[in-house]
């Protein structure tokens, strides 16, 4: 019994450097995913700040209802967001294919594809994310050069689901993965502890 409980007792010490490096690979994929969109950092072993490039785009959703096209418009203008992996629904993590052209509702014919990735990330019951929103007016009227943050009107935002962006659907199928299994490693982690 004792060697038993030596041998799994060691087999979870050895674990543990795996998970970790597991995770460090998710994390790394989610970065390479986003890159053309935007930037992905740590912040602590389990929490990721998500920078979209800005502005972010203007999604058009089209939908069939009862035989007619509606459409859904979406934007986050979102210019960082904090995501403790542990506060994401990965059962919640969905896609659609959306249109970014402004136009897109008045040339649109009924199997028209999008042209842009859209995933969206909600939070388990009860949480929110931490994030920084931007007006997009102020932002679109500003001239070149370097602002201030209050001049694009910064400022601190809750939310409970945002959207992300991808020009390239296999990029946006990798990060939606890659966000998946660092999520379940890291809330099998903390089941763990």
């Amino acid at each position: 019994m004792k060697k038993l409980c030596a041998y799994a007792l060691s087999s979870l010490v050895l674990a543990l450097p795996c998970a970790a490096q597991n995770l460090a690979a998710h994390i790394q994929t989610l970065k390479n995913s986003y890159a053309s969109s935007g930037n992905i950092e740590m912040l602590d072993d389990h929490t990721i700040v998500i920078e979209p490039k800005m502005p972010g785009p203007l999604c058009a959703l089209p939908r069939n209802e009862a035989g007619r096209t509606m459409w859904s418009f979406y934007t986050f203008p979102i210019a960082s967001i904090v995501v403790p992996l542990a506060a994401v629904d990965e059962t919640l993590i969905s896609e659609d294919l959306v249109f970014t052209n402004p136009d897109a509702a008045k040339g649109y014919k009924p199997g028209d594809v999008g042209d842009t990735t859209m995933v969206v990330i909600a939070g388990v019951q009860g949480k929110q994310f931490h994030s920084i929103v931007y007006d997009r007016d102020k932002l679109a009227h500003l001239g070149p050069g370097p602002h201030s943050s209050a001049a694009y009107g910064q400022t601190p935002d809750d939310t409970q689901a945002f959207g992300l962006t991808f020009s390239d659907p296999a990029s946006a199928r990798a990060f939606e993965k890659a966000l998946k299994d660092a999520v379940a490693l890291t809330k099998a982690q903390a089941m763990r502890q």
